[in-house]
């Protein structure tokens, strides 16, 4: 085969793989079943292309097919793959152990997240039966500038780092959410002070979380360890400081097996 037909070939594959991830990517939380149309449409792409991948994926069990309604959803190889995934990542294997001794401690649902582009990807999710209602599925997505999770990585991030994601559109949760870049820059000063991150009505109304950052041995911010509880809860000085200091203690102990050690 001649190299400009090899290249032809390669650059067609590669188009293929593309198509067919980017099919895949249109899965999530808020379009966890579609149709062909609808991801045709999200992908501006030819309704007959996409059922053409859609049938690779289902094939291959990465999608499979509700024949009543014509929707596809997530199929069981992905399942796999996530698990495959986590096992192999060392801040979850460090850190769900310690969660879960720190929800059946404090009756607290306590959670893991790490950092993706603008957001916090929640990796662990672990709840006690008094806090169902704060249970948040894995892969969720908040955003970073006004989570706990999310102001706890960014206060230790680089300037720039930091500066470009606040520079993204910040709306309004709730009433009370921060969109002010001073403002939360504030915030930020005194994560840095405290050592950990408290947000109160910001993402959710009477709900807040307390979060404190992970660091790897390059002393980077590369994940979160927090508390979910009311604002009530949260509100009361002697559970804030009582919380303070066991999340900040989980965090530490990740941190230390991740080969992270303080100046």
């Amino acid at each position: 085969m001649a190299s400009s037909e090899k290249d032809n070939q390669k650059n067609s594959n590669t188009k293929s793989v593309s198509k067919t991830l980017a099919i895949l990517s249109t899965f999530n939380e808020t379009a966890p079943m579609q149709r062909t149309s609808d991801i045709a449409m999200k992908l501006n792409m030819n309704i007959s292309t996409v059922s053409r991948h859609l049938n690779t994926l289902l094939d291959m069990g990465f999608l499979e097919r509700d024949e009543a309604t014509g929707f596809y959803f997530l199929g069981m190889e992905v399942v796999s793959l996530v698990g495959a995934a986590l096992q192999n990542n060392d801040v979850f294997r460090h850190s769900y152990p310690e969660l879960q001794q720190l929800s059946n401690k404090f009756d607290v649902h306590s959670h893991m997240a790490v950092p993706r582009g603008k957001e916090v990807v929640h990796l662990i999710s672990v709840c006690c039966e008094s806090t169902m209602e704060l249970l948040i599925p894995m892969g969720h997505c908040h955003p970073m500038f006004c989570s706990a999770m999310g102001r706890a990585m960014l206060a230790y991030m680089p300037i720039n780092k930091r500066q470009e994601v606040l520079l993204c559109e910040m709306k309004k949760y709730t009433p009370t959410t921060k969109v002010d870049m001073k403002e939360i820059e504030q915030e930020l000063v005194k994560t840095r002070q405290k050592g950990y991150c408290i947000v109160i009505d910001e993402l959710s109304e009477s709900k807040g979380s307390l979060a404190a950052p992970v660091f790897d041995r390059n002393r980077k911010p590369i994940a979160a360890v927090s508390v979910s509880a009311s604002a009530y809860s949260l509100s009361q000085p002697q559970r804030q400081r009582e919380l303070a200091k066991a999340v900040l203690s989980v965090a530490s102990k990740v941190s230390g097996k991740l080969g992270y050690y303080p100046k």
